[in-house]
């Protein structure tokens, strides 16, 4: 449903097409046991902020990169939020600050009060409900079409709309602000982009499907369905390899999930916490100081954040992204439409820049996020604090207690401190963190010590690929689920208006026209 979404600052009037989905834990029986869970103590809260304070890391990118392509920190992004939902805001009851935007005393929920109060605004599916919301409407035969909630992301054939600018895309836009399905994907100009690609994309099948014969509703359906399937894919066989171990990811998709998702014992698909408000939030760390979006272009990440935010007082950021055009419409300025090239692996191209290594240390752009309404310096607009406060709100179980329900040896106090930065070593010993470390955090250490920051480690790896992967197994009209069509194969999905299969996200930003 369309929604107003309150941050700490106040109600901004945003309009997104929500669902209402439950959130789960995947370790059920360690979130209902204390020692599983981080202390209840004054201490484990400033212990907490202590160390999302030290996580900040001011380095040059190039002395952090890791091998794998900056696209995927954004598209990691991208499927976050085609997924999940309320996690991050601080709303209800999920709320970890004052109205001022400085931290509040938490008392941690129990399991039974989240799962009954908490629920997921997206479906747990890679359906790509950010980008079509409930579709149009479709009812054929009526004197008046029946209008749906997303029936303002649609042109009138029922094509997604999109702005050409310049040798790109942009979202479409009232006044500065997107019309799209979800608003965190006008978040920074990253994910804008990829945003706006994947309409392009939509658009491309569409019209193949419409030349081949098919009427608009019948095209749209047809063309919803391709997409679908060339994005879960890509996530499956792209995304996941290249950010976990290549072996969990396909010992999972061999043999399907064992701790989640289908044959794992549960009856209903839910979203899990420990994915949701720890183990997918790993992309921060990979996020770059600066960003080179074009050939002479290169912007710091503050410059990139909140796309749609105009220059105010209130943030510190030094380039508006948008220009007006002469109707008094906005749209990205044509300077700021991104070459893909510089983010993904493409044929011809030298390789691209790189996301940062998976590890403890996060750009420091982060940590006074620009595009919050509340002033800044403060808790809320401070990502790793964001992080570590609301794992420790919703009960989140510790890094150990997730790798013995996996069955995997956890990190031991040595991996977890040897060579560690002072200031975080004392937030971890000041927490008494040695051997109940919050799961987040856990995570990044173990990618940093098992794998040096290039993947996801053991537990990481697990939780990530047993949720998107039983995510795509569970949904019966997945790509998994339909290997008879002929539009599946091997090598990718065949999707009409594309010259090749789409088995990558760089295939299908070739395909969506997208400047390369």
């Amino acid at each position: 449903m369309l929604t107003n979404v309150s941050h700490a600052g106040g109600v901004e009037n945003v309009d997104e097409i929500q669902f209402r989905t439950p959130f789960g834990y995947m370790f059920e029986y360690q979130a209902n046991e204390a020692d599983a869970l981080l202390p209840v103590a004054e201490r484990t809260e400033d212990a907490l902020l202590m160390l999302g304070d030290a996580m900040g890391e001011p380095g040059t990118d190039a002395a952090l990169d890791s091998d794998i392509p900056a696209i995927f920190t954004y598209l990691g992004q991208f499927i976050d939020h085609d997924v999940t939902a309320r996690t991050d805001r601080d709303t209800g009851i999920s709320r970890i600050a004052m109205a001022d935007g400085r931290p509040r005393t938490i008392t941690p929920l129990t399991p039974q009060q989240v799962v009954a109060h908490l629920k997921n605004g997206r479906r747990p599916q890679l359906d790509l409900d950010s980008v079509y919301g409930d579709g149009p409407g479709l009812l054929s035969g009526a004197a008046i079409e029946a209008n749906t909630e997303a029936q303002a992301l649609y042109t009138s054939d029922k094509k997604l709309d999109v702005q050409t600018v310049g040798d790109g895309f942009d979202l479409p836009r009232d006044g500065r602000r997107a019309k799209i399905a979800d608003m965190r994907n006008d978040e920074n100009l990253n994910v804008t982009q990829l945003h706006a690609a994947f309409l392009a994309f939509n658009n491309v099948v569409f019209d193949a499907l419409s030349s081949g014969g098919l009427s608009p509703i019948p095209a749209y359906i047809e063309a919803r369905r391709y997409v679908r399937w060339a994005y879960q894919y890509a996530v499956v066989n792209d995304y996941l390899p290249h950010v976990c171990d290549p072996n969990v990811v396909h010992d999972v998709l061999v043999n399907g999930p064992r701790f989640f998702g289908p044959g794992t014992g549960g009856d209903n698909l839910f979203m899990p916490l420990e994915f949701a408000a720890a183990g997918f939030r790993f992309a921060h760390s990979m996020v770059r100081q600066s960003y080179t979006i074009r050939p002479g272009t290169t912007r710091t990440i503050t410059d990139l954040l909140g796309t749609s935010t105009e220059l105010g007082p209130r943030n510190n950021k030094t380039v508006d992204l948008l220009a007006e055009a002469p109707d008094g419409s906005f749209q990205l300025d044509p300077a700021n439409i991104i070459h893909w090239s510089n983010f993904a692996e493409f044929e011809g191209h030298p390789p691209p820049q790189k996301a940062r290594k998976i590890d403890p240390r996060l750009a420091e752009g982060l940590f006074d996020l620009s595009f919050e309404e509340t002033a800044a310096g403060t808790m809320i607009r401070h990502l790793a604090k964001r992080n570590l406060m609301r794992g420790y709100l919703l009960g989140i179980p510790t890094g150990e207690a997730a790798a013995a329900a996996l069955g995997i040896l956890p990190l031991s106090e040595a991996e977890l401190l040897t060579n560690e930065k002072p200031d975080i070593a004392d937030a971890i010993a000041h927490g008494r963190f040695q051997r109940r470390t919050p799961l987040w955090y856990y995570i990044l250490r173990e990618a940093q010590v098992q794998k040096g920051g290039n993947s996801l480690g053991a537990v990481g790896s697990t939780i990530v690929a047993e949720t998107l992967i039983g995510f795509v197994k569970h949904d019966p009209n997945s790509y998994l689920n339909n290997q008879h069509r002929d539009a599946v194969t091997d090598n990718g999905i065949v999707c009409p208006g594309c010259t090749d299969p789409v088995a990558t996200i760089a295939h299908m930003l070739s395909c969506a026209g997208a400047s390369i």
